[in-house]
């Protein structure tokens, strides 16, 4: 842990615990060709994981992805699960799936990586904001769902990509879905900044509730890489975005772009695989921290995390908890 930092590869986090990988079971949502959910894979494939679950919308369009894995390791069973993250009905398909699944006896690791960003107010088929919906409460769903699983590894993690952009905003959950705004009046950096400040709170909420079960949860940054997630949206709110997150410019903070996704993923990794990481939630370049410059004070309430998992809840229409399971 200690040698791991801004300049670590995922390759270099799986190479320090081989044996946290090799038969074990992976899941990763939106595993994109280019991003970190990819290099996730690729990295974890180095040393000969048993099964890598890989969920996301077309199989078409992720087929290079299981295709490098085998080029990789060929022996390793890579199963990739349709879901469709922007619909609840679709995301308790999947979780079905692979729960009727008998060659899926446990999942070791869950990465919550699927993730997006827009310029207008979208709403689902459910009627939820969009990225409220995607970035969060699918993989809230998803991740209660596949409790039983998750729990009957002897070291279950579920790691939560998360951002530094969630330091742009405090949602109250007052209104999560902006029901009450006009269109015109949306801030996508807003209802971004809510979406990750949730998964902050929700590995804080899956950890005061599963922590005696032997799981952990973390939030992460995966750090400044240019992913073209951010390409589509509009200058003006970058550099909005920029200022408030980093006081930097949007010039700046271009600059200082400095990972490729095969360090991107390299937090999300050690999350997964360090067997002894110290207390706290919030992840920046493999290592825990409480800074304020990566991580709010809000973020870290606990409180406000079971307001989270309420909202949560309500939005999925289902309860979900230890005695529940």
């Amino acid at each position: 842990m200690a040698q791991f930092g801004a300049a670590t590869t995922g390759r270099e986090v799986v190479a320090a615990f081989p044996e946290r990988v090799k038969d074990k079971t992976f899941l990763i949502t939106g595993p994109s060709p280019n991003g970190i959910g990819s290099a996730t894979a690729y990295a974890l494939a180095t040393e000969s994981p048993r099964t890598l679950i890989l969920l996301a919308r077309s199989q078409a369009k992720y087929q290079p992805v299981i295709d490098k894995v085998h080029t990789i390791n060929a022996s390793i069973n890579v199963k990739f699960i349709e879901a469709d993250l922007a619909s609840m009905t679709s995301v308790r398909r999947a979780a079905k799936v692979i729960l009727a699944d008998r060659d899926i006896t446990a999942i070791d690791a869950l990465f919550n990586n699927a993730g997006i960003i827009t310029n207008d107010l979208v709403r689902t088929t459910d009627g939820f904001e969009s990225q409220f919906a995607i970035n969060h409460l699918s993989h809230f769903l998803l991740t209660n769902m596949l409790m039983p699983l998750l729990l009957t590894s002897t070291s279950p993690r579920v790691v939560n990509i998360s951002s530094l952009g969630h330091k742009y905003y405090e949602p109250t959950f007052q209104d999560p879905h902006f029901n009450h705004i006009h269109p015109e009046s949306y801030n996508p950096a807003e209802a971004y900044a809510q979406s990750k400040g949730a998964q902050i709170l929700f590995s804080m909420a899956l950890n005061n509730r599963y922590a005696q079960e032997g799981l952990r949860s973390f939030a992460v940054h995966p750090g400044n890489m240019e992913s073209g997630m951010y390409s589509h949206i509009r200058p003006e709110v970058l550099t909005d975005m920029a200022e408030r997150i980093t006081g930097q410019s949007l010039e700046d903070a271009n600059e200082a772009l400095t990972k490729t996704s095969e360090g991107g993923c390299a937090t999300g990794l050690t999350a997964a695989l360090a067997p002894d990481l110290p207390d706290g939630v919030f992840m920046n370049d493999c290592q825990i921290t409480k800074d304020p410059e990566f991580v709010t004070a809000w973020a870290q309430d606990a409180g406000k995390a079971e307001v989270c998992w309420q909202v949560s809840e309500e939005a999925v229409g289902q309860s979900f908890g230890v005695d529940m399971i």
